[in-house]
């Protein structure tokens, strides 16, 4: 701490942008100057925080988390890390005292116990302080000692297109969360409108990745990797990266050769606590506009893939090369070199474009024909199933044998301990089969969605104890559970085949189109991914099952949105399927996230493709197609937004969906994407045969549990003995609206909802 620098305060006030922090009495001390730039206080005393949210969204947060309308909270100790001037702030409303400083390692002991919790602020103050633009590279960080809340943090970022966040870190279980109350732009901007051009922000891009890695039997790796960039931000001489903490840095050069200096987060050695994963480097020569630069990294670690068995892997899917934040908003392009063991087999990203043997040694390069998002591999014992759909090639790497858990479970089974039957549990006796209903995604989905992005899909399996799948470029991890016939999956005691098959084979394949082909701007954004690849599933079970199975999943979904978590919120309350990753938190559960950002966002696609349903077309579903191919050729290969999606909805939307006749689907997204709630409907009515043959209908609509101004397009149905028919939809702007209508024909009965159309509970 600097001893000349510390003073007396009583109501001083600190301001950024909604955050206003008072301290009330007590005292302060900077620390000293690095490179001219203060950078550090600690404050011991008492204070006051405010904050008022900018928009109904974050003041529901707000209230989810702390039950206040605008937070205030006292508090009594404080650290703050700032690159942004606010010494000369401080300056400007006390004196300098010239002894009696704190003088004590208060605030170096938060530092230490903020990346004891996963974060540091270190790297991006480093940042700041070597900037030569501090005003577009400021940063605040008011980290404060709340009673009750522990330790509450407040961060004004001028990189990052939301500047303010509020929040705090919370130990759920073994896990560390960090629980976002508030995150918004600083001054007048609108959220959608601070990501309308993602990377804004961003003080450089990735224009291309070389990488030579090296992966062994042993389950280590080690890797030169060169990250060729391109400056967006004049004067940054710090550039931060996303890699995997467990692989060790020994080296970043630059394109002359020149060692750099870089700051990497500690070693995470057994995943139960995390330092966080970054790596900063010092350029030796700022960025500057117009010159492109390149980085050589060289690290080697043994965690980031693990051994799960004879010739069975697991290999991170991400975090194994330097990336960027926020990496699914830009592509660039990847030229993998990979060395591994002679018997073994590799697949990875891109086109193979060669493969040799030196020795005990296989090595396969691979190249990315168009720009990616992200790169990935995995290697093992394999046995190799081949299949085509059309043009693209399929296939299965599949494990020979099972792995250690699954072996165990084959032992049990073998031994008598446990009774039954279950064969060789290995993945590869399924090979054939996984090959032929990949090749069905592929032509299902190229139907719907247009043309397959790649030339080839490769699908490997995961060990059982990463019961996940994962969808790269051209690549997908899938659960080797999901390799497992009927009756083994039946003897070991999983549930729900379709679940674990059929849906969740063509979730990951769907992410070759929602994830890779289009992109998404920001985590608000990501629903249309994940919502997209859940309905992608359902299309897929009612192509490969029936409509039956279809309606028993869409069932299934709304019940999860009906479902509490924990602590009591159901979890559609939680908040809209435009938060995203937020809606993971201390305050609603770990499997929140995914039974509402899922499952609604699959819900909002299911609602468009029926509203644009033409029974009259051989092909009902050609409007709905015709909006996706157009979605997916529009953003072919790029990021896209919410609105952006929303602009194309309103393009192909037809007469029925314009409920506000102004060719605007504004009150279907706010409705359902930036907003909650799930419409009652309540459906009477009676039918009476009309004299010239006709049937004539009369009766009410009435809707509950959401606002007067709600507004739906509400399916109606008609029904003559065994026989359905779709007759349109019903413009419901009103709580209650009157049903009288004649119908051609000879009518037993109408009803609505019947395909689940509307998520909405009905009630007739």
């Amino acid at each position: 701490m600097d001893p000349v620098k510390s003073a007396h305060t009583e109501n001083l006030e600190i301001v950024r942008d909604r955050v206003h922090i008072t301290l009330l009495d007590g005292a302060i001390q900077f620390a000293q100057p690095v490179n001219g730039v203060t950078f550090g206080a600690a404050f011991h005393g008492k204070g006051r925080v405010q904050v008022a949210p900018p928009n109904p969204i974050e003041a529901q947060q707000l209230k989810l988390f702390e039950k206040q309308d605008k937070l205030d909270m006292s508090f009594t100790d404080a650290t703050f890390s700032f690159t942004d001037g606010l010494a000369d702030d401080v300056a400007k409303q006390v004196k300098w005292q010239t002894s009696g400083g704190l003088n004590d390692d208060f605030y170096a002991k938060r530092q230490k116990d903020r990346e004891d919790l996963g974060e540091s602020a270190v790297p991006r103050l480093w940042q700041g302080v070597l900037s030569a633009d501090r005003v577009r590279t400021a940063y605040f960080l008011a980290d404060l000692k709340v009673a009750g809340k522990d330790w509450v943090e407040f961060h004004e970022d001028a990189l990052d297109p939301e500047e303010i966040t509020v929040g705090r870190w919370v130990d759920v279980g073994p896990v560390k969360l960090f629980d976002v109350w508030m995150s918004f732009p600083a001054g007048a901007k609108t959220t959608v409108g601070a990501w309308k051009d993602a990377q804004t922000k961003e003080d450089f891009s990735i224009r291309g990745y070389h990488i030579d890695a090296g992966v062994s039997s042993g389950a280590e790796l080690n890797a030169t990797t060169r990250v060729d960039i391109d400056p967006r931000l004049t004067g940054q001489s710090v550039l931060i990266f996303d890699l995997d903490s467990n692989l060790r840095l020994d080296s970043i050069k630059d394109a002359k050769g020149r060692a750099l200096s870089f700051y990497q987060s500690r070693e995470n050695k057994d995943r139960s606590q995390s330092y966080g994963n970054y790596a900063a480097v010092v350029l030796a020569q700022p960025l500057q506009l117009g010159e492109p630069q390149s980085l050589e990294f060289h690290y080697a670690g043994k965690r980031a893939i693990r051994k799960a068995g004879n010739g069975n892997y697991f290999c991170e899917s991400s975090g194994w090369y330097p990336e960027r934040p926020n990496s699914f908003s830009a592509r660039a392009d990847f030229d993998l070199t990979f060395h591994s063991p002679k018997n073994a087999v590799l697949v990875a990203t891109g086109e193979k474009t060669s493969e040799t043997v030196d020795g005990n040694t296989r090595v396969t390069t691979w190249k990315s024909e168009i720009p990616l998002a992200v790169a990935g591999f995995g290697y093992g014992d394999y046995k190799v199933a081949n299949d085509k759909a059309g043009e693209v090639a399929v296939d299965i790497y599949a494990n020979r044998e099972p792995d250690d858990l699954m072996a165990q479970v084959q032992r049990a089974f073998e031994s008598g301990a446990v009774q039954g039957a279950v064969g060789n549990l290995t993945p590869s006796a399924m090979a054939k089969t996984m090959g032929q209903e990949m090749a069905n995604t592929i032509r299902l989905f190229s139907l719907y969605f247009g043309p397959y992005p790649y030339k080839h899909l490769a699908v490997t399996s995961l060990p059982i104890s990463y019961s996940y799948g994962q969808g790269w470029p051209g690549l997908i991890y899938l659960w080797s559970g999901s390799f497992l016939d009927a009756t083994q999956r039946h003897e070991i005691g999983l549930p729900d085949g379709v679940q674990l098959t059929d849906f969740f084979r063509a979730h990951e394949s769907s992410h070759q189109w929602w994830g890779h082909r289009v992109g998404w701007k920001s985590y608000h954004d990501q629903w249309l991914s994940e919502g997209f690849a859940d309905f992608s599933g359902i299309l897929y079970v009612q192509y490969r099952q029936n409509m039956k199975e279809a309606l028993a999943r869409w069932r299934k979904e709304k019940e999860l949105l009906h479902n509490k978590d924990l602590h009591g919120h159901v979890i559609e309350s939680l908040g809209p399927i435009w938060m995203g990753r937020r809606i993971r938190s201390s305050a609603t559960g770990p499997g929140s996230y995914q039974d509402l950002v899922y499952s609604k966002g699959a819900y909002v696609l299911h609602m468009l493709q029926l509203q644009l349903v033409d029974s009259r077309n051989p092909d009902p579903d050609h409007l709905f197609k015709d909006m996706m191919q157009d979605y997916c050729k529009t953003f072919d290969n790029q990021a896209a937004s919410t609105e952006d999606f929303k602009a194309i909805v309103e393009k192909h939307m037809t007469r029925g969906m314009d409920l506000d006749g102004n060719h605007k689907m504004d009150w279907f997204f706010n409705q359902y994407v930036y907003g909650t709630g799930i419409p009652q409907y309540s459906f009477h009515t009676s039918v009476e045969a009309t004299p010239d043959g006709k049937t004539h209908v009369k009766g009410e609509l009435t809707r509950s549990g959401v606002p007067d101004t709600w507004k739906d397009a509400v399916p109606l149905y008609a029904h003559m003995g065994d026989k359905t028919v779709r007759l349109g939809t019903l413009g419901v702007t009103h709580s209650s609206e009157p049903v009288d209508i004649t119908l051609a024909g000879k009518i037993d009965r109408v009803s609505i909802n019947d395909y689940e159309d509307l998520l909405a509970d009905v009630k007739e």
